[in-house]
């Protein structure tokens, strides 16, 4: 089931490139621009032929409704703000549960030099955050707040 889905999307998407290319190629070719003004005039020069972008149409609301807004995706959505925001919240207020590096600024200018935009210590958290892996983010989750946040993939 799943796996013939997949495999029916990835050629979708694949035919959705050769699809843009050749029809791309053909507005070039009809358009003959010369100049980047020509460009700026004609009507979009990379676009999908009308028959695939059609088809492109389908599939995005098909992905929209059974895969983007799927409960489950949206409930993995919702866990996982959840615990970014906890742990942001959790490492401005009390620097010291973040590792020594980011906790007393120490080596932040290493890392983003002098700009003081950049050593903010939201700046600071956001970055530490950012680096996490979505596994090590729910291991720091349980062990600031000692409950497990699952994020679960679908």
């Amino acid at each position: 089931g799943r796996r013939l889905l997949f495999e029916a999307i990835r050629r979708m998407l694949s035919a959705q490139v050769y699809d843009v290319m050749a029809a791309s190629r053909a507005a070039l070719l009809e358009a003959n621009p010369k100049s980047v003004d020509d460009v700026r005039r004609s009507t979009p020069l990379v676009r999908f032929s009308p028959e695939m972008a059609a088809k492109s149409a389908a599939l995005k609301q098909f992905l929209s409704l059974n895969l983007y807004r799927h409960p489950q995706v949206m409930a993995t959505t919702q866990a996982a703000k959840s615990v970014v925001r906890d742990l942001f919240d959790t490492y401005l207020t009390d620097p010291m549960q973040m590792p020594p590096a980011y906790a007393g600024r120490r080596g932040v200018e290493q890392r983003h030099g002098a700009d003081p935009l950049l050593r903010q210590p939201q700046r600071v958290v956001a970055d530490y955050i950012a680096g996490m892996t979505d596994r090590f983010a729910t291991k720091e989750h349980e062990r600031l707040f000692g409950k497990s946040a699952v994020l679960k993939s679908v």
